[in-house]
């Protein structure tokens, strides 16, 4: 794709709205917190303080809207006391513009860092930077900044005293919602007619990162969803196995994927609602009848995992049937977990190099901000419409179109340049009459409204209402008259273009990123499928923590490689990695075929003595050695040449006998599928070797 082409078709993908909008209790609770700060400023006949209360209530709401993990009492605290002492710091060294800068700076580079949590947390530490701008950049003096402070932290302390006001829901909602949608995604596996549709693992990685969030005092009440997460790993597995060993025009086949579909849709419901839904006696017949007919183990399996997650779902409904469960050993390691503190600090740790795309982001985003700052001081008023001496507007909107990728920073550019526009003319038309103060305070506490309904919805739409809310709030504390719409619209243009320029000065492109990446889950398949391979020797060979351990790393890393490889379609030609998009694609297909040779040897792992064959432990060693250079091959080392792998194979079948067991069927049906396994295993991995080598560059990439 061309420059141009790359811009138009991001940009008009940053002018689409959207249909997604945060739960209507989420949004009533913001808007009744700067409902009550609007009031309190309208009683207290004290415009600064309702607009500075108003302001904190409406930032820190914005904090609960997103995609909350934690308790919303626990997400407001913490973005309460984020805002509120941001803006205490603006306000002391409001009067060191130096000091400001420099700790802009430092917050910024923070900011970015935190990115690596999730894009939810990333923006929280957006907003919390934004609290020490305000101080910082729109006070009078310092005193006046400590005033606009005080009031600040009286709005996002209404915000989490509306947490605290009925109706509750159900314990551990964040944690229900992803296991219900990780239900549902099972539920739609099983009767998808396309088996990509078994590659999904973004669910799971959800499922686990808030469970992973729940402190370690509140896990043995939450035991019961922690095995709901173990028995969805199984589900999993054996739906895979299904979909792969069993033919989709088998007898009942269909039949029996539909009635696990509407188990699994059962199990989905009761979790998110917390009330119980059962599944027809027939249902669970037609199950069995089936599992019972079937001549391999997946539908089994699948048969018998069903009805421990139906129980786990109707435990998981009473607080009090969670304590006296014992730790689920399906998902070892995770029910004891590591102290959040810890891992965030490790997460983080492993950013602080050159070459991470966060690292690049919160270097982008320390200088970006502080240069938007300066060139936002630097403009001035407007001619008299906007606020002189200050770079606020600027500087906040870099800070918050700037991501680590390409896409999203231009879309976001596009749609809020776009909606600050087409809200400062929405602004000016309703500057126009005469509003009373009380008036004024109404339209404002409706434009807030607004913007919290549309926050997902893109940022066209979300900026068109903050816009116009900003400027009634500024026009309700006396400060402007309604042209300051213009003003706040050109700033946010500069501060978009200024986003993408930066960008594109010291870019992240995804596309120089997918051959690390695909480095990187080349070594975690380097010790995965050995060990897999391994535990065909005896009952019990394979450490089931470290095989957990090791599908987690794969599955995160792979995640992060499709992220890459659909983020590389939309960039510019000139700056393509490797392979074209159509081989970019191709090495996606490959990789999840690879994931799905790697789940039925873990599924088909002996359970008895009878079911081992040890002779797969000889593959163990060209398994390695292969997949080691084809880790380097991809990070830009020596090609491997396909073929290689494929022909120790071949000799290891024909000299172990193996292949003529399988054929003149004397051996055992265990051994026939052991066989059959590898063999695709070796065929996926090859097919692998000749999509890297297909056009192959002697070049790193990886640290592109």
């Amino acid at each position: 794709m061309r420059w141009w082409s790359s811009l138009v078709t991001i940009g008009r993908e940053g002018l689409r709205i959207q249909r997604a909008f945060a739960a209507p209790s989420v949004i009533a609770r913001a808007v009744l917190a700067v409902l009550l700060a609007t009031v309190l400023g309208l009683l207290l006949d004290d415009p600064v303080a309702g607009a500075m209360a108003s302001v904190g209530a409406f930032i820190c709401g914005i904090g609960t809207l997103l995609s909350p993990l934690r308790h919303p009492v626990v997400n407001a605290l913490g973005m309460a006391a984020a805002f509120s002492a941001m803006a205490v710091l603006g306000a002391l060294v409001h009067a060191t513009t130096w000091l400001f800068l420099l700790l802009l700076a430092v917050a910024a580079f923070a900011t970015g860092l935190w990115r690596t949590m999730g894009v939810a947390p990333g923006i929280r530490g957006c907003l919390a930077v934004i609290g020490l701008m305000i101080t910082a950049d729109l006070a009078p003096d310092v005193h006046g900044g400590l005033v606009m402070a005080r009031w600040i932290a009286v709005g996002t302390g209404l915000v989490v005293g509306v947490q605290l006001l009925p109706p509750y829901g159900p314990r551990f909602a964040a944690q229900r919602r992803a296991l219900a949608a990780l239900y549902q995604s099972l539920a739609e596996t099983s009767v998808a007619a396309d088996s990509a549709a078994l590659g999904g693992s973004a669910p799971f990685t959800a499922a686990r990162q808030a469970l992973e969030l729940l402190p370690q005092f509140s896990r043995p009440a939450a035991a019961a969803m922690f095995g709901l997460l173990g028995e969805a790993e199984r589900i999993g597995r054996a739906l895979h196995a299904v979909r792969l060993t069993v033919p989709a025009a088998a007898a009942g086949n269909q039949e029996a994927l539909a009635a696990a579909a509407q188990v699994l849709g059962n199990i989905s419901r009761t979790v998110a609602s917390g009330r119980e839904h059962r599944t027809p006696e027939g249902v669970r017949t037609l199950l069995e009848s089936w599992a019972a007919a079937s001549p391999v183990r997946g539908p089994r399996d699948l048969a018998a995992r069903l009805p421990p997650a139906e129980q786990l779902a109707r435990r998981s409904t009473d607080d009090r049937l969670g304590d006296v469960l014992e730790p689920r050993t399906e998902v070892p390691g995770l029910y004891a977990g590591t102290p959040s503190v810890a891992r965030t600090a490790r997460r983080i740790r492993a950013q602080l190099h050159p070459q991470s795309p966060i690292f690049r982001h919160a270097v982008r985003l320390a200088v970006g901000v502080v240069v938007a700052e300066v060139i936002g001081r630097s403009i001035g008023g407007w001619g008299g419409l906007g606020i002189s001496a200050h770079g606020f507007w600027v500087a906040l909107t870099t800070l918050l179109v700037l991501f680590p990728e390409y896409g999203h920073t231009i879309a976001r550019g596009w749609g809020r340049a776009a909606g600050a526009i087409l809200g400062g003319l929405f602004a000016w038309v309703l500057s126009l009459p005469h509003w009373s103060p009380v008036g004024l305070a109404v339209l404002a506490v409706v434009l807030a409204a607004a913007s919290f309904v549309t926050l997902r919805t893109g940022q066209l739409m979300l900026n068109l209402w903050l816009t116009t809310w900003i400027v009634f709030l500024i026009h309700h504390v006396g400060g402007l008259p309604g042209p300051t719409a213009w003003a706040r619209a050109a700033d946010t243009v500069v501060g978009a273009a200024l986003a993408v320029l930066i960008f594109l000065v010291w870019p992240t492109w995804s596309t120089r990123r997918v051959p690390g990446l695909l480095a990187q889950w080349l070594r975690v398949q380097d010790r995965l499928l050995p060990e897999l391979l391994t535990g065909y020797a005896d009952v019990g060979a394979t450490d089931p923590a470290a095989v957990d351990a090791l599908r987690a790393r794969s599955r995160q890393v792979r995640e992060h490689l499709e992220a890459a490889v659909e983020q590389s379609h939309a960039e510019p030609a000139e700056h393509r990695g490797p392979w074209s998009s159509a081989q970019l694609e191709k090495i996606r297909t490959q990789v999840s075929t690879v994931a799905g040779c790697a789940t039925l040897l873990g599924e088909h792992l002996p359970r008895t003595p009878q079911e081992t064959v040890p002779e797969l432990t000889e593959l163990v060693d060209p398994l390695h050695e292969h997949l080691s250079a084809l880790a380097r091959a991809a990070a830009g080392g020596e090609t491997v040449a396909p073929g290689a792998l494929r022909s120790v194979f071949d000799s290891f079948t024909a000299r172990s006998g193996l292949l003529a067991e399988t054929s003149d069927g004397s051996g055992s049906a265990t051994t026939s599928r052991a066989v059959a396994l590898s063999t695709a295993t070796v065929d996926a991995v090859e097919a692998l070797t000749a999509t890297i080598a297909s056009r192959y560059r002697p070049r790193r990439h990886a640290a592109a």
